[in-house]
């Protein structure tokens, strides 16, 4: 067995085990730690790179959500947001 062999069985990972892990992933909780987990441990480097790039997805879109919640906060959409829901709340209790 030469050490190309060796790589490709580490890094093989079957239509069932993407099936069984992107499963866990749906659930709540679980599935977040799980990728921390799958992220940063075992020896299969196309998984933990798979669960890296869904961190790095994660942390980019939290930074946009981030960016753009201190934008309309800065424009002064804060005040207009806050009266529409509320506008919106006491709509719903009226009917």
């Amino acid at each position: 067995m030469n050490i190309n062999s060796k790589q490709e069985d580490r890094n093989y990972v079957s239509v069932g085990s993407w099936m069984g892990m992107i499963f866990v992933t749906a659930i709540p909780v679980i599935g977040q730690l799980m990728v921390l987990i799958w992220a940063f441990s075992g020896e299969n480097e196309s998984r933990k790179n798979y669960y890296r790039a869904i961190l790095s997805w994660i942390l980019i879109l939290v930074l946009l959500g981030v960016a753009a919640g201190v934008a309309i906060n800065y424009m002064g959409g804060g005040p207009a947001i806050q009266k529409f829901i509320q506008d919106h709340q006491n709509l719903v209790r009226n009917q």
